[in-house]
């Protein structure tokens, strides 16, 4: 793989469409459990391919190309989520002006079909770091330093964001079952 990385990073676009093969069903699971939504991740893993593919001159080889993927995963989920969050804002101040209901709550209709669709929604009630870093250790798996490489952040940040996400997510499934 270390040669089809470096072909692709000299400008070879087949290289690179077998990165994208390689890695695409990972980047998809990442950013489904991040987003809660399989039509915005895969939007979201597309603009990845994208943004990987315009930075890859820069791609440090001694680095994992699934952490690197990974990081702009996650950058373009955080996207998303701020992106989803100003459109809930403006959809609830519409239906504040017209005098309508503003509980907004796509995910509300979901509870109950089954345990990962309670699942998602409990997640989906985390904060984006916590989100991410229980995504990244819990359901991806990955080791913790490379969870720190992937976000960029600090120990004591993934650590406290990794416990209180254990603990919400423990607390609402209990509710939930």
């Amino acid at each position: 793989m270390s040669e089809t990385i470096q072909e692709a990073k000299n400008g070879d676009a087949r290289a690179f469409a077998l990165i994208v093969r390689q890695y695409r069903q990972s980047v998809f699971r990442i950013c489904v459990r991040i987003l809660g939504d399989s039509d915005e991740a895969e939007d979201a893993v597309q603009e990845t391919f994208v943004r990987a593919w315009q930075a890859i001159s820069g791609y440090d080889i001694r680095f994992s190309i699934a952490t690197w993927l990974g990081a702009i995963a996650c950058r373009q989920c955080y996207d998303v989520l701020r992106r989803r969050k100003r459109r809930r804002r403006y959809e609830q101040e519409a239906l504040r002006q017209r005098g309508g209901d503003c509980a907004l709550d796509p995910e509300s209709d979901v509870a109950g079909r089954d345990l990962e669709m309670r699942f998602r929604k409990v997640t989906s009630t985390l904060a984006p770091m916590q989100r991410t870093v229980f995504v990244l250790a819990e359901i991806e798996g990955l080791p913790f330093e490379e969870i720190r490489r992937i976000t960029g952040w600090s120990a004591v940040q993934i650590k406290s964001n990794l416990y209180i996400a254990r603990q919400k997510v423990r607390k609402a499934l209990e509710k939930e079952l």
